[in-house]
Formats: structure tokens, C-alpha cells, sequence
């Protein structure tokens, strides 16, 4: 499914069920998440996992966003850094900042955490390929990444979002999904080359 018309859908079915969340005064970052079932060549069987994020950082010093991140809440899962637990769209979405700044995102899953950040655990972080612009102080974007565990029930996930914007770091709440630890054999599900895909 192409990347437009799963962002139109994420955006209808987002509105309907769970609405887009409602910022507090102090928030710079929050967002909402959904799964699918992946159909994406090479990745039969795993999950894919998307998310708009918003940000705005006026309040904070008017710096551009950095990248971005979600926690994972897998800290505890023995499996969680093992192959082929995850992988990557290329690009992971699309960014839009201010003045009209369309930006591709690439992801990164690290297993001990993004070091920008004081949570322990394996995190996936979205950066922006700035060559033709700079993303600004407010903004949204809509990314994917793939997975093999299954979603946790919908809920509120209180700081497992993160910005970096300058030499700053907030964090912020999910509103929706996350994967859920479930251990199995990952090459049961997937192809090697969707295994290698975790290390681009």
C-alpha cells in the first residue's frame, strides 16, 4: 500500500477511534499509533507499526526538531535484540515542517536506547534527511517501522515519546500502540534479507 493513501487511512481511522490527542499547555511532543498487518514483500508475517507524531518546541527555544523517538518498553524482553525482531521501511515515512519543508525519515533500532535519552531499553529513532530543508519548530510526521511481536492493548503510554531539538530533549505521550514481548523464532517468520534489514 503506498505511503499516501496509509497515511489518508491512518488519519480516518485515527479521527474515528481514538481521535487525535489533545495537547497539554506544556507538551512539545506527543502522538498516536496503529498497526496493520504487514504486506510489504519480505515482510509476511511481521507487524507494521505507524505512527503520527507531532511537535512543537516554541515554548522551549524555537529550535528545529533533531529526530525523534519511541520507546519500546521491551527492556525485560530476553528476545527483543535478537535478528529479525525488526526491520525498516526505506524510507520510514514522511516529515512536514514550517514554510512548506517535505522531509523523507529514516529509522534506527537500537537495543540499549537512544543515549540521548535516561530510558534503558531498545528504542527506534527517526531521523530526517535534511538536503533540500530543515525541519522547524512545530511540525508532524507519519512513520513506520516493522515487527514480529504483537501490539499491547490500545492505551496511553506516558513518556515513550522523545524529541531532540538542539542540545534539548523532552518527552512526550502515545496514544495507541506498542509491540508486546512474545519470543519465537524470527526465522520462522521472515527471510534473511528482512533480517539484514534491522542493519541498515
Amino acid at each position: 500500500m503506498k505511503l499516501a493513501t496509509r497515511t489518508l487511512i491512518l488519519l480516518l481511522v485515527g479521527l474515528a477511534c481514538i481521535g487525535v490527542p489533545q495537547r497539554a499547555a506544556a507538551d512539545a511532543v506527543w502522538g498516536t499509533g496503529l498497526v496493520f498487518s504487514a504486506t510489504e514483500p519480505g515482510f509476511e508475517g511481521y507487524y507494521e507499526y505507524c505512527y503520527h507524531i507531532y511537535w512543537d518546541t516554541t515554548e522551549y527555544g524555537g529550535q528545529g526538531l533533531s529526530h525523534s523517538t519511541i520507546y519500546l518498553a521491551l527492556g525485560e524482553c530476553v528476545c527483543a535484540c535478537d535478528p529479525g525482531y525488526f526491520g525498516h521501511r526505506v524510507p520510514a515515512g514522511l516529515a512536514y515542517g514550517e514554510e512548506s519543508c517535505e522531509i523523507d525519515m529514516y529509522s534506527t533500532f537500537d537495543c540499549l536506547g537512544d543515549p540521548h535519552f535516561p530510558l534503558d531499553g531498545p528504542t527506534m529513532k527517526f531521523e530526517p534527511d535534511e538536503t533540500n530543508c530543515e525541519l522547524g519548530v512545530t511540525g508532524w510526521m507519519h512513520v513506520c517501522y516493522f515487527s514480529l511481536f504483537p501490539p499491547t492493548e490500545p492505551g496511553i503510554f506516558e513518556d515513550h515519546l522523545g524529541i531532540k531539538f538542539g542540545q534539548n530533549i523532552l518527552t512526550g505521550d502515545l496514544d495507541g500502540v506498542i509491540p508486546f514481548c512474545e519470543c519465537a523464532n524470527p526465522t520462522e517468520h521472515g527471510t534473511w534479507s528482512t533480517i539484514k534489514a534491522m542493519y541498515r
